[in-house]
Order: structure tokens, then sequence, then C-alpha cells
């Protein structure tokens, strides 16, 4: 497979739709400017890439590529269930998943949904194994972008949308669960590559998930100084969009990459007091926004690694 750009994937998706040049770039942009993003040679604007895509029926708004059908019971029970997702409740999102499952009709979009986000409940009600995980979505996205794997060892460009952005992102998470660091690099660097030219409206909030989960992986390897290097670019971006999710978790891998090169050598024990002081503050900055689950794991690792309580007894 070529070294396919935004421009050949929108010549390619035009092909296999059977359209002219004429035809796709009415009401859009000239057949001129057209040929000219299609060869490569004129950088298209996320909301020309937009129009063209909806034109070939490829819609990238997030809201339609979640979940795309009218049934307006089934989209309120989506935002119930990723809700309660968010905030870790799965027995409450295991409710909603089911009341989805009712409701779901032919649309392979939101089909693919269901079996996406079911899967990665399921492990999380432990009625799967990570195992199980990776294979059920490597199968998924085998249907839903199969030529992925092509791109991982490449310096391709392909225009992912934001349904399969998230089931790559979930696939690289999955083989983080069992240890598969390498995969889940390549994953996440693959996308970020796609993301960074910038062919999607509001890309960079996209990106700084995977940008974090990546410096994640990176320490899990043991590549400290990219890690970090990840979490100085990323921390002022969440900062400015007010990303609490990912700004809470980058300050606390800042801190962790910082107790695993004191542990190498790589900086000076003194450090360590440091390190310690700046998790207790991360953790009560989030007690203070009731942030539970960041509260929860802060708490497991701060107690597990300095052997002491990490909230001050009240006499």
């Amino acid at each position: 497979m070529g070294n396919y750009n935004v421009g050949d994937m929108i010549r390619l998706s035009r092909i296999a739709k059977k359209m002219t040049q004429e035809e796709l770039s009415e009401g859009v942009c000239s057949v001129e400017t057209l040929s000219r993003i299609e060869n490569g040679k004129h950088k298209v604007k996320s909301d020309t890439y937009r129009q063209l895509m909806e034109k070939m029926y490829q819609i990238t708004e997030k809201n339609y590529a979640v979940c795309v059908s009218r049934d307006m019971e089934l989209i309120e029970e989506r935002e119930y269930f990723e809700d309660a997702m968010a905030k870790h409740d799965f027995e409450k999102a295991d409710f909603y998943m089911e009341q989805m499952k009712k409701l779901v009709g032919k649309d392979a979009s939101t089909q693919r949904y269901i079996r996406r986000e079911s899967t990665f409940l399921d492990y999380y009600m432990q009625r799967i194994t990570a195992e199980q995980l990776v294979e059920a979505l490597e199968e998924l996205a085998e249907e839903v972008v199969p030529q992925y794997k092509k791109f991982l060892d490449s310096d391709v460009i392909y225009p992912f949308r934001e349904q399969e952005i998230t089931l790559l992102k979930r696939l690289a998470v999955a083989y983080g669960r069992i240890d598969e660091y390498p995969k889940s690099i390549k994953i996440c660097e693959m996308l970020l590559r796609s993301l960074r030219e910038g062919y999607m409206a509001e890309w960079e909030i996209e990106e700084l998930s995977i940008a974090a989960n990546l410096s994640k992986y990176y320490g899990a390897v043991g590549e400290y100084c990219k890690s970090m290097e990840l979490c100085e670019y990323v921390l002022p971006k969440a900062r400015k969009y007010a990303y609490a999710y990912v700004l809470y978790f980058i300050l606390f891998d800042i801190e962790w990459n910082k107790i695993k090169m004191i542990e190498t050598g790589e900086l000076d024990q003194g450090e360590l007091e440091g390190c310690k002081e700046h998790i207790k503050g991360i953790y009560y900055t989030c007690r203070a926004k009731n942030n539970q689950i960041d509260m929860r794991n802060i708490k497991n690792f701060y107690e597990e690694y300095f052997g002491e309580a990490i909230e001050l007894s009240i006499l």
C-alpha cells in the first residue's frame, strides 16, 4: 500500500462512491481546488474536509459518528451510559447498555458503537479477560479500519474519523492491560501523526488524551525522558482547555516519572520528598474537585509506595 495522505483518501473514497470530481466539489469548492487537494498540492481545511466527507456519507461530527440513530430515546440512554462510564459506575452503565441494546436498529455505526462499548464494559465487570478484550477489539478494528495495521510502521497519514479514533484508543488501552506496551505506543503514535495534519476540527482536544496515554506507555517501557517530554507538551494544553481528566493524569505522571528516574539514578534521591509532597497536593486538589477516580488511583499508589496514609488523621 502506498504512502496515502488526506488527499489520497478523499480521492479513493470518491472513486469508491463512484462520484466525479464535479459531483463531489459542487457546493463545497471548485473542481480545480478538489483536484489540487487530491493530488496533495493543496492542504485541505477542516471545514472543507468535513463537507467533502459528508457528501460521501462519511459523517464526521462526533454525535453522529458515535450514534447515528434518530431515536431520541437511544441517544438519551447513550448519554446516561457515557456519564456512568466516566464515573466508573459500571453497575449503572450496565443497566443503560441493556436499554440501548433493546433500542438499537440496523445502522452499522450504531451497532459497532454498542459492540465496542459493551466489550469494554464486560471487561470492567470482569465478565471477560484482558486477552478477550484485545481479541474482540482487534476483530472490530479489522472491520472498521481494515488497513490500519499497514499504517503502524509507516509514515502514512490516514484521516481517521471520531469513531475510528475512539476504537483504536480503546485497543491501545487494551494492549496496555496485557502489558503489550509497544503495540499501545505504535497505535497512539499513528493516531497522533494523522491528527496533527489538522484535518479534523478541534483535533487538539482529541490529541490530548492520546498523548497523555502515550506518556504512560513510554513510562511503562522505561522511556522516562520521552514520557516526561510528552507530559511537558500536554500540560499547558490541558490547562488551556481546562481538561481536568488529562490535567490530573499528567500532573501525577510527571511525579511518577521522577520517582522512576530517582530509582534508576537519573535524578538525585533528594528529589523524592518533593515528589511525595506534589503527589499529596494533586490528591487534595482532586478531593476538592470531588474527583473520586483520580483520588482512588493516587491514594493507592501513595500508600503502597510510601507506606503511609495520604490523609492526615483528624483527632
